[in-house]
């Protein structure tokens, strides 16, 4: 049994290494660009960058810089670049620096993966102590301490020397030096051979590091099969990245073979820890009974705690469920609600929905421009439906449009 599943597999990049206190933005604008298909996925990056989505922007950054379904341009890849690295997209800080522009100064960041407790000397709360040599260099790579280029080489020879004489985690934070602007353009073959390191002492979340790199082919060979291998490890560790990450490898049987079951474990570990994206994948294969047993009350609850922490799949789930009454109870109002903070992410099929709720009032006060809005960024997305309606409005002068029959067969041949 081959298993479809709903959304994109997304290794945690390692560039740091606490997790998030935010979600992790991925969607259909990076599935396009991963595709090759510029033209969408400008369509669907460029309002979500312009909405201060951090992922959008630094991929806008890089369809400006390589000319990439736009017009190439420098200075507009440095702006995107550091609008995301602004809030700590470790990327675009790197993408920066191979520019030589230096990355913002901004403060605390959003952290992005996971290895280290705070150190005591960081977390509020606690008497301030003076934090440990990795603990000082991860807090810069986290942003939680302003850059000391001067001294970062310095504390790289001290993580250094613990890490030959067997101290996993400075093992595992000079991976993370490695792979960020702070080491000067990012060496990921050093970054990998600090991480299969910290693995082979005994530090597991590295391996989740490690894996992404294995995944993308960044500084080793691609090989989904050492992928898996170490999502495995990090997984078995406790990650619910990791446990994400080898639950989908194992749906798809990608590098691995596939196993419904073995996904489904992995896939509720990983939801028990309030992983967003994996309480959303679980939710939509418990929805229509793919795997496991049918279950639309257990679909909404688990969509409901992946869309208050952000993921925008859950948003647009819960939203449609709660607006039909399924295993929730039925509310337009609710479901506009959270229907629209999806639209509001970018998702096209929740710009798509969004159109309706404003042509139609559901939920919402009819308003006719709003609805030609959405249903425009919508097929601008590749939503077939929506460009069918554009057209037809276009044809008969509806939604407050005036007859226009190039228009209308414009987006009639996007609705083929």
């Amino acid at each position: 049994m081959r298993l479809y599943l709903c959304f994109r597999l997304y290794p945690i990049a390692a560039a740091a290494l606490l997790l998030s206190t935010l979600p992790v933005w991925a969607g259909p604008g990076t599935d396009a660009y991963d595709a090759g298909d510029y033209k969408r996925a400008l369509a669907i990056l460029e309002p979500q960058a312009r909405n201060g989505k951090a992922e959008a922007q630094y991929f806008l950054g890089r369809m400006r810089e390589a000319g990439q379904g736009i017009e190439a341009s420098r200075e507009r890849a440095l702006f995107w670049y550091a609008k995301a690295a602004a809030q700590g997209h470790v990327q675009a800080r790197a993408a920066l620096e191979s520019l030589g522009a230096p990355p913002p100064d901004t403060g605390p960041k959003p952290m992005v993966g996971a290895a280290l407790s705070p150190p005591a000397a960081l977390t509020p709360g606690r008497p301030a102590a003076a934090p440990s040599d990795p603990e000082r260099l991860l807090a810069m790579l986290e942003g939680r301490l302003p850059y000391e280029r001067a001294r970062a080489p310095q504390l790289v020879e001290a993580l250094k020397r613990r890490a030959e004489t067997g101290q996993a985690d400075s093992a595992a934070v000079l991976g993370a030096y490695y792979e960020s602007p702070l080491a000067g353009k990012p060496d990921f073959a050093v970054a990998a051979r600090w991480y299969a390191r910290a693995v082979e002492l005994g530090y597991p979340l590295a391996a989740n590091n490690l894996g992404a790199l294995h995944y993308d082919g960044r500084g080793v060979a691609q090989d989904f099969a050492e992928a898996a291998r170490l999502y495995r490890i990090a997984a078995e560790g406790g990650y619910a990245v990791a446990q994400y990450n080898l639950a989908l490898m194992l749906g798809q049987g990608r590098g691995i073979a596939t196993d419904v079951p073995g996904m489904l474990v992995w896939l509720r570990k990983s939801a028990a820890q309030d992983y967003p994206r994996a309480q959303a994948q679980l939710a939509r294969l418990t929805l229509d009974g793919l795997g496991v047993e049918k279950n639309p009350v257990e679909a909404g609850r688990l969509f409901l705690a992946a869309a208050q922490a952000g993921n925008a799949n859950g948003q647009y789930w819960y939203g449609h469920m709660t607006a039909s009454g399924t295993g929730v109870t039925r509310d337009l109002a609710i479901g506009a609600d959270w229907i629209l903070k999806a639209a509001d992410a970018g998702l096209p099929i929740a710009l798509q929905e969004a159109g309706s709720i404003f042509e139609l009032g559901l939920g919402r006060n009819a308003d006719p421009a709003r609805a030609v809005a959405y249903y425009r960024k919508a097929g601008e997305a590749g939503v077939r439906e929506a460009a069918a309606r554009l057209a037809t409005a276009y044809a008969n002068g509806e939604l407050g449009l005036r007859q226009d029959t190039l228009e209308a067969a414009r987006w009639a041949a996007r609705a083929k």
